[in-house]
């Protein structure tokens, strides 16, 4: 169910892997093993197919993405800690969210956005250096990675500010503005005009817009008539 959930909205929206963006310290590709360490950023990314720039935030194990199409704004906030995935939409007045069961583990994404997600799975050459939105970065190439090849350039926290696959000439996608910092706790939770639907089987979420829980739908009591006075039930 997760797996499948999570196939759903990256094939609509976050097909582009942009729902997880650590950041390391620079370090050399043969010490990019060990486990990703998560740090606050926000970022703003184009992403080849969409009109508008998508906008990232990331704090530790929560992401959210927001993107404009058509009129309409999306959001998606996944939170591995929680296991859940949170799905926005805010057309006119109407606020929905709907949540869905997200998998705690990370795994391959189509567009990742760091380094150290990339060499887990490709191998990587670094082959020069270039500056892409003003930022200097290490040009590499990289093959295997979902079965693709292409040039990357690598910030030197390792972000990934641009990937091109190998016969494409407009990139995949590229980092227009990034701040690295903390990013405010509201930014990861489900605003109180939403109305907020949960999918049966996940227990409840600390999504909501006070800091508590959004939980399924509880029955209401049952409550035994009295008996009335003199008669024995």
């Amino acid at each position: 169910m997760a797996v499948s959930v999570w196939q759903t909205v990256s094939a609509t929206v976050l097909a582009l892997g942009l729902i997880c963006t650590p950041v390391a310290e620079a370090q050399d590709i043969d010490d990019l093993s060990g486990p990703v360490v998560h740090a606050d950023l926000y970022a703003r990314v184009k992403v080849a197919g969409f009109a508008a720039p998508v906008d990232l935030r990331q704090s530790g194990q929560k992401t959210r993405v927001d993107v404009t199409s058509g009129g309409v704004l999306q959001t998606y906030i996944g939170d591995r800690d929680k296991g859940v995935l949170i799905s926005m939409t805010a057309t006119g007045q109407n606020r929905m969210a709907l949540v869905f069961p997200l998998d705690h583990a990370e795994g391959v994404i189509p567009l990742p956005l760091e380094l150290p997600v990339l060499v887990r799975q490709a191998t990587v050459k670094p082959v020069g250096a270039s500056i892409v939105g003003g930022r200097p970065c290490r040009v590499m190439e990289f093959s295997g990675y979902l079965n693709q090849s292409g040039i990357i350039c690598v910030s030197p926290d390792n972000i990934i500010l641009q990937m091109t696959k190998q016969g494409r000439r407009e990139p995949l996608f590229q980092v227009i503005e990034l701040t690295v910092g903390r990013q405010e706790a509201k930014w990861f939770r489900v605003p109180p005009e939403y109305q907020v639907a949960v999918v049966p089987g996940i227990g409840g979420a600390s999504a909501s817009g006070s800091g508590g829980l959004i939980e399924q739908p509880m029955p209401p009591p049952v409550v035994k008539p009295k008996a009335a006075p003199g008669i024995r039930p």
